[in-house]
């Protein structure tokens, strides 16, 4: 199990998880990315910004 690092909820981690894998909170509904598998460590995950091609 990991802490949100908004809302303080407990996450669990899928058996399978990765570290850069994007999940969401079933509490607060943030996007979070799995920054470490051992322990298990959630941080939120980057905003993603537009690309106008270039």
């Amino acid at each position: 199990m990991a802490e949100c690092p908004v809302c303080g909820a407990e996450v669990e981690l899928a058996a399978d998880a990765v570290v850069g894998e994007l999940m969401e909170c079933a509490d607060c509904g943030a996007e979070l990315e799995v920054l470490e598998v051992e322990p298990p460590a959630l941080g939120e995950a980057p905003e993603t910004e537009e690309d106008w091609g270039q």
